[in-house]
């Protein structure tokens, strides 16, 4: 009864398309009560002017013909603005979009896995339930979904995963406009996130399996060239997004350099944190938002890593005829992480839970095909398997659930990460500043004495720490903290106008002058320097240059009040 069977496995997937709803909004629906997070989301959101005006033809332009955070992901920004035109202001609404986006994400894989592997032995629903169970609820990914700054994640999987829905449907019917369509999908992906750089190989391991466009008896590598010669328009969308991304990044100085960051240490790094990212496959416990960078690493680490991969990749191929899915996911995942495992290391982090969002994908497809495999050589009963994987995702979803509470606000955020990394010079920098903004600036002097301690040469942290002192009137010990932040960095603008603010203080205001000018030379829209400035050369009686300090200070910010009535009181 053919029929019969099509209509159950019918009845079985819409069961557990409905499951896995419940389990992403069991997890996820807390977020609708989330605030926004002072780490990133201020600067992608609340303190982005263009955001906040929400979707126009001259903000569309501009996201598209700008690097935003020195990234270049215009779908993105786009959809920020949208955000902002369909719900205003509302930070549960940008969080609730994050789940939504994540929500489709998991059907989708869901039934792209479903649709592939119909005809094959290890195939059906039930592997592919648990691999988009496993990807819904699995704490690593909390990140992604929580953070509305990680929008790009579930943007840009979105768009992945309809690629490779498009591209089974050019395999299977040959219409170009299937390929079409997998081609425009792949653009948009790129878009939203250059991660979907990878989608041409990704793709190209789904040949293998589940689609069987390569016969490993039949010349594989005349084959294996052929299909990767199909891909080639692919590539190139992923070429150019390399460069724009190479520009962006370089540009806004997020790319760090070799003598911060040396090739040895960065590829040493990038071994540990493939095993690493393992570990958190197994055990996900301690997850935090910020992984500091590890500044000597023993070089038994990076070989026990390499021999450890170059092992497992050694067994996926040795085996890749009797369990073609083991080896196509465990390649899925190291390729797909290799433009952020950090070869080229973009920020400070050894580390980040949203680089597994898409490469975990292929792992669940190892672990959960091969499981069915197991069950169909009568291995491992059925029930058995069913039974251990309902627990393990139970467990995941307990796991996952108390994760996202941590996403609530930043104070719970920053508390998390510090509870369970050493030496966070960044979350002790970014929780010194919100303690700051909140008034209690006894703690968070601690916690930027902490960042310094972590890191000698953040810069940053002196200058606020010293702004802590300068307000107390503790002028010997701010200007002893901006001294040393400016020999670190000669060129940071906020450490000499903080310092000219001190040395206004003190009555030297032939110093406080030169900081001001020398703050403003370095970083010409820094209203409130023009603003003491002004103040300085009034109190001089040098009229002029004062009125023209403050007028130069309204042009930037036309609301400033400490302008306006400072050029009131000018004779």
């Amino acid at each position: 009864m053919p029929g019969f069977a099509a209509d159950n496995e019918f009845k079985k997937g819409m069961v557990a398309a409905v499951i896995l709803t419940a389990l992403v909004l069991i997890v996820y629906s807390q977020c609708g009560n989330f605030e926004l997070v002072t780490y990133d989301d201020t600067s992608y959101v609340t303190d982005n002017e263009r955001v906040m005006e929400g979707i126009s033809a001259e903000n569309v332009s501009w996201a598209f013909s700008s690097f935003q955070l020195s990234n270049y992901h215009p779908l993105t920004v786009i959809s920020h603005m949208l955000d902002t035109s369909l719900f205003g202001d509302s930070a549960g609404a940008r969080h609730l979009v994050n789940v939504f986006l994540h929500l489709v994400n998991v059907l989708l894989l869901f039934f792209f896995l479903i649709k592939a592997t119909a005809g094959l032995e290890e195939g059906g629903v039930f592997p592919s339930f648990f691999v988009a169970a496993l990807f819904a609820v699995h704490p690593v990914h909390v990140e992604s979904v929580a953070w509305v700054s990680e929008r790009k994640d579930v943007l840009c999987t979105f768009f992945w995963l309809l690629g490779m829905i498009s591209w089974l449907d050019w395999v299977k019917s040959k219409k170009m406009s299937s390929y079409a369509l997998t081609f425009f999908f792949t653009g948009l992906g790129i878009l939203a996130k250059p991660m979907v750089v990878t989608l041409p190989a990704a793709l190209l391991l789904l040949d293998f399996w589940p689609l069987g466009r390569i016969d490993l008896k039949k010349n594989p590598v005349a084959k294996f060239i052929k299909l990767a010669i199909e891909k080639l328009p692919l590539v190139l969308l992923s070429v150019l997004s390399s460069v724009l991304t190479f520009m962006a990044q370089r540009g806004g100085g997020a790319m760090q350099s070799s003598e911060s960051f040396p090739f040895a240490l960065r590829a040493s790094n990038a071994l540990i944190s493939w095993v690493s990212y393992l570990r958190e496959l197994v055990f996900p416990v301690d997850l935090a938002v910020f992984y500091p960078y590890p500044q000597d690493i023993g070089i038994w680490q990076p070989v026990s890593a390499a021999l450890f991969i170059i092992a497992v990749s050694a067994l996926c191929v040795r085996y890749i005829k009797k369990a073609p899915f083991v080896g196509v996911g465990w390649f899925w995942y190291l390729g797909t992480l290799v433009p952020v495992i950090g070869l080229i290391q973009v920020g400070d982090q050894s580390m980040a839970d949203r680089y597994a969002y898409i490469p975990f994908i292929g792992l669940y497809i190892a672990i959960c095909f091969g499981v069915a495999n197991l069950v169909k050589m009568d291995r491992v009963p059925a029930k058995v398997a069913v039974g251990v994987g309902a627990i393990v995702v139970m467990v995941l979803l307990v796991g996952a659930y108390t994760q996202v509470g941590y996403w609530k606000d930043s104070g719970s955020l920053y508390e998390r990460a510090l509870a369970v990394t050493e030496n966070n010079h960044h979350m002790h920098y970014n929780y010194g500043n919100l303690l700051d903004r909140k008034k209690d600036s006894a703690k968070a002097a601690k916690h930027f004495r902490a960042a310094i301690k972590a890191d000698p040469s953040h810069y940053k942290a002196m200058t606020n720490l010293a702004n802590i002192y300068s307000k107390r009137s503790e002028l010997v010990s701010a200007m002893d903290f901006y001294g040393q932040a400016l020999q670190v960095n000669p060129s940071y603008a906020n450490a000499y106008a903080n310092r000219g603010i001190a040395n206004h203080k003190q009555g030297r205001l032939d110093e406080a002058l030169r900081d001001y000018k020398k703050a403003l030379e370095l970083d010409p829209h820094l209203v409130d320097s023009m603003v003491n400035m002004g103040i300085l050369y009034a109190m001089r009686g040098n009229y002029s240059d004062a009125r023209a300090a403050l007028r130069k200070a309204l042009e930037i910010d036309p609301g400033n009040k400490l302008a306006q009535k400072n050029l009131s009181l000018i004779p």
